[in-house]
């Protein structure tokens, strides 16, 4: 590309991230504390900083953190939600491909973010046919190591899955030239489980009768996870976990409590907040969500039996493998299990079905989740959309329309 559409494409790609994160530290009373993680995000896709870190990029949420650190690298989540380069992509992948692979495709084909050029390499886990069939393409930008995952949770296909880690390790090994440390293994299982401690009370707080924070104050403070340390990304949500623990102690009851809105389906990721933006500015709480660059990072913590690389290893096959809800997989009752106990802990009241364009595996399921919300008498309301602000006047109609739904079923 020439120099000044380069440009061009910076300043593009810096102006929409800077507009959400304005409307994020714009809703209401910011929370004390939040700076931090928006400030997280800023130097990523606003200020385009480059520091000394050297990164493996990983998509989904199936590829161990903790391997990736066990290696002296840090971790880089590249599934993209970004509407620029998500335009770039569409010239690079077909035009019906999920969006969240034409914005990744489209990041590294213009070489504009710092963060993506100084990835050492990929791991692209084998799961829906976009990432499959991406990874030949992927590979024109930088070495990329396929990782099989087996959609059956039997014993025995735990066992390939396992095998399958222990495979990617070495795979590693061999593309970067590094030794596998099991010091640092062990060290990273530990500072990601404190991690997962905050991430757990921070939804607790967000699912409270009267939250003290906004739902897309949450998922921008869990997305930031991805493109900061375990350790400092637990330190600072302590802070902001204790200061909105202090709000909520001194808030007056609402007369007139919000609709309570649970987001499920497929990701949502920064800066591509279009729908919980639209939700709260209609006047609903969103109370939770369960997508896989935000509340699927509650996984339980991993604590295995033994510490030897194979002990963790299966402890790591078992959390991101076994423990995974994407619909991706043959079963589906652990997934609707999943849900139904977030639905009920959250209270909420209506469940909004997030689909993007070209997502097939969520579209498929979303019978079954109908079927489990009609059980349990909350209304869902399905939303196919992608990245683009094109159709934000439709869905927007659509959110309103639920929105008082659910208020005249009080």
């Amino acid at each position: 590309m020439e120099e000044r559409t380069l440009e061009r494409y910076k300043r593009n790609i810096s102006r929409v991230s800077a507009g959400s994160l304005k409307q994020l530290t714009s809703i209401g009373d910011v929370p004390k504390g939040l700076e931090y993680f928006t400030n997280v995000l800023k130097r990523t896709f606003v200020d385009f900083e480059k520091d000394d870190n050297e990164y493996i990029g990983s998509y989904c949420v199936m590829v161990p953190d903790e391997m990736i650190y066990a290696f002296g690298y840090r971790p880089l989540r590249l599934c993209a939600g970004h509407s620029v380069a998500a335009m770039i992509g569409d010239e690079i992948v077909p035009r019906d491909a999920c969006p969240v692979l034409k914005a990744t495709a489209g990041f590294h084909a213009m070489r504009v973010m710092p963060i993506y050029q100084q990835c050492r390499l990929a791991v692209l886990p084998m799961t829906c046919d976009g990432k499959r069939k991406s990874a030949a393409l992927l590979s024109q930008y930088l070495p990329v190591i396929p990782l099989p995952i087996e959609m059956d949770k039997s014993e025995e296909r735990f066992a390939q899955n396992l095998q399958n880690m222990h495979a990617l390790m070495k795979s590693i090994s061999k593309e970067t030239g590094r030794r596998f440390s099991n010091r640092k293994l062990i060290e990273s299982c530990k500072s990601i489980n404190a991690a997962q401690q905050e991430a757990y009370k921070l939804y607790g707080l967000l699912s409270s009768d009267n939250p003290p924070v906004t739902g897309s104050q949450v998922m921008a403070v869990l997305n930031s996870y991805c493109y900061d340390t375990p350790e400092s990304w637990a330190q600072h949500a302590k802070i902001l976990n204790a200061g909105l623990s202090q709000k909520a102690a001194a808030m007056q009851p609402l007369k007139r409590k919000k609709p309570r809105i649970f987001i499920a389906g497929s990701p949502i990721t920064f800066p591509n907040y279009k729908l919980p933006f639209l939700m709260e500015g209609l006047g609903a709480q969103i109370v939770g969500d369960e997508t896989c660059m935000a509340g699927r990072l509650l996984y339980d913590p991993v604590v295995p039996d033994e510490y030897s690389t194979d002990g963790i290893l299966r402890a790591l096959t078992a959390r991101y493998v076994c423990a995974c809800t994407c619909p991706v997989f043959e079963q589906t009752d652990d997934r609707l299990s999943s849900l139904t106990e977030k639905l009920r802990q959250t209270k909420a009241e209506g469940v909004i079905y997030h689909i993007l364009r070209g997502c097939t595996p969520y579209d498929f399921e979303l019978s079954m989740v109908e079927q489990l919300a009609d059980k349990l008498d909350i209304p869902v309301l399905r939303v196919e959309t992608d990245f683009s602000a094109e159709d934000a006047e439709q869905v927007k109609i659509r959110l309103e329309a639920f929105v008082e739904l659910i208020e005249q079923r009080r």
